[in-house]
């Protein structure tokens, strides 16, 4: 497997923390990853948001930025990053720096170890009791309609991208239930790995709104209606396999089972 990773950093009026998030994400990148790149989406920010991704671009080589003209939402930023990606795995992070910089280590040291990597928050209760009850529903749904025990429907992840790109598009916040469901459920090997949140990590979220709950729970509706109702196959279509590189690799991660939790 390629090492290669694309991070998406989508931004929405983040001009206070987009900073600390990107240089967090490079360095966790350089550390682990050969070869990576940041795809900055400033979500239609009507802050600061702007002058901060510039200034990133010119101090970072590595990191690009994509402006979408009006705010379209976590998942759009999402589907930006995937069409653009230049490598063969992609995770989201996102640019209010909810996640604490060893977390991001132990997502990208498993990058080309294993095909996906699902993340499970280590301490739940840094969240508001709102979003711990939402996660809580979000991930015993994710359970039943994937068939998988997975601790966590609601963190981080790395995808594949050749199979990511094959899943349903959905830009709306359940991009990541569409995406991971549809991996899950397609027989992709996953890794689960805990990460830690910063303090107050719900302070810029918008993920409580009437109407993104809503289209959450309708996502999760039909992924039940598909999988679990329909008993639908998931195929994915046969990934072209890149010449060996030259250069000595890295063990490959051993799996016996179709997931492994790396503590």
């Amino acid at each position: 497997m390629g090492t290669g990773l694309t991070v998406v950093v989508p931004a929405w009026n983040e001009e206070r923390r987009l900073a600390a998030t990107v240089a967090e994400v490079v360095a966790a990148a350089r550390r682990h990853l050969a070869d990576f790149e940041v795809i900055v989406v400033d979500d239609g920010s009507t802050d600061g948001t702007p002058a901060v991704a510039k200034q990133l671009a010119a101090k970072f080589p590595c990191v690009t930025v994509v402006r979408h003209p009006t705010n379209l939402g976590v998942g759009a930023a999402f589907h930006t990053g995937l069409t653009r990606a230049r490598f063969p795995y992609l995770s989201l992070v996102p640019g209010d720096n909810a996640f604490h910089e060893s977390g991001l280590d132990a997502v990208f040291s498993l990058v080309g170890k294993v095909e996906m990597v699902v993340t499970y928050r280590a301490n739940p209760r840094a969240r508001t009791p709102m979003r711990r009850l939402l996660s809580v529903c979000c991930t015993q749904a994710m359970r039943v309609v994937t068939g998988q025990p997975i601790r966590d429907a609601h963190s981080l992840y790395v995808f594949p991208v050749a199979n990511a790109r094959q899943v349903r598009r959905n830009t709306g916040y359940g991009y990541h239930i569409e995406t991971l469901s549809t991996l899950l459920r397609g027989g992709v090997p996953f890794a689960e790995v805990p990460v830690q949140l910063n303090p107050r990590p719900d302070s810029s979220s918008k993920v409580m709104r009437l109407g993104v709950l809503a289209r959450l729970m309708a996502t999760m509706g039909r992924q039940f209606l598909r999988f679990v109702v329909l008993r639908e196959k998931v195929r994915f279509a046969p990934v072209a396999v890149a010449p060996p590189a030259t250069r000595t690799r890295r063990r490959p991660f051993a799996l016996n089972r179709s997931h492994r939790e790396v503590a």
